[in-house]
């Protein structure tokens, strides 16, 4: 049974002046964004396609796009749930107000279960002010492995970056990231007031320029950061997500890049820079289960991951789509029982079948 809710879809409360919203998950991040700007105030999360993703999907799949370098993810801006239970109950988690201490974190168990512990029909959330306005700079690097060691030192700058992105080759088009190499580009986005954004503009272009680099400013910066966030659903046959240190960013994109060419395809890489995740899509279906095979260990040995985040049907029953669950099994399986004993809820849907 599909259990549809896009008719709750109304923003229930915002408290402007608390800085809070109220909302069904039915809601479209869109719509939310207009009743929010009305007070000069956003919720920073930026997910592609925000006229079609709810509030819902946004909890659901914890999604997130380039903001996240300084905003933060659905975690940190999630204070309270309603959710329907496996028995019909209505529960509440958290609440309306910021400083809420007591019980256990029960939104956090709905972030990114993919609806497989309840169905989150309302959300509370921190909202923060809307920056005045938002620019970016480009910076044309040799390859991914300097563009990734050049947003480390932005990101330990006084530019305090909006948002920090690192494309490999390919992951930039109309010319922004032509260059000294291979096309890969450090994105820098920056948000304030016209004297905030000037300062760090500066500081990107003295970084750019000791390492001799070409660095463009970009007037629009929240159109550019919309182009870099919509990524993740670009054509290709699939779209691989790994996670690793920032500081190994530009190892794993290389060694990407160098794993799809040995078999005979091509991978485009973004990577979110300060916080080590890197997508690769994958052009050839036949490729997709050999370079998951390829990589996934060595990113596993080393405490991270690689699973496929988007592929048709057929891609992923050519391969495992998780990975290694690691020893927190036992714990999510005792989990699921304990909400959802009679298994209703989006059955399988989760790693390992949960």
């Amino acid at each position: 049974m599909l259990v549809r809710l896009d008719r709750l879809a109304r923003v229930i409360d915002h408290q402007a002046a608390d800085m809070t919203v109220t909302v069904e998950t039915g809601c479209s991040l869109a719509c939310l964004a207009s009743t929010l700007a009305a007070a000069g105030q956003w919720l920073p999360l930026d997910p592609p396609r925000p006229e079609e993703t709810t509030v819902g999907g946004l909890i659901a799949a914890d999604l997130s796009g380039p903001l996240r370098a300084s905003q933060g993810t659905v975690r940190d801006l999630l204070i309270g749930l309603r959710v329907v239970g496996a028995d019909g109950a209505v529960v509440r988690g958290g609440g309306r107000v910021v400083k809420n201490v007591a019980g256990y974190d029960l939104p956090k168990l709905h972030v990114g279960a993919l609806g497989t512990v309840g169905v989150i029909v309302e959300a509370t959330f921190k909202v923060r002010p809307r920056p005045a306005a938002e620019e970016a700079v480009v910076v044309a690097c040799r390859s991914a492995r300097d563009a990734a060691d050049l947003a480390l030192a932005v990101r330990d700058s006084d530019a305090a970056p909006l948002w920090l992105e690192v494309t490999g080759a390919g992951g930039l088009v109309d010319g922004l990231a032509d260059g000294p190499g291979e096309g890969a580009a450090v994105v820098v986005g920056l948000g304030g007031i016209a004297e905030e954004i000037a300062e760090a503009r500066a500081c990107v272009q003295r970084i750019a320029e000791s390492g001799r680099l070409r660095a463009v400013a970009v007037s629009g910066g929240a159109a550019l950061r919309a182009r870099l966030a919509a990524f993740p659903i670009e054509p290709a046959a699939a779209v691989l997500k790994a996670a690793t240190l920032p500081a190994e960013v530009g190892d794993v994109m290389e060694r990407i890049a160098a794993a799809a060419r040995e078999r005979g395809t091509a991978a485009r890489c973004l990577a979110h820079a300060s916080s080590g995740v890197i997508r690769a899509a994958i052009t050839e279906p036949a490729a997709v289960a050999p370079l998951v095979h390829a990589l996934r260990p060595t990113l596993e040995r080393a405490g991270g991951s690689l699973t496929i985040e988007r592929a048709a049907p057929a891609v992923k029953r050519s391969v495992e789509v998780w990975g290694n669950p690691g020893p927190g099994l036992a714990l999510m399986r005792s989990v699921k029982a304990a909400f959802d004993p009679s298994g209703v809820f989006a059955p399988g849907r989760y790693v390992a079948g949960l």
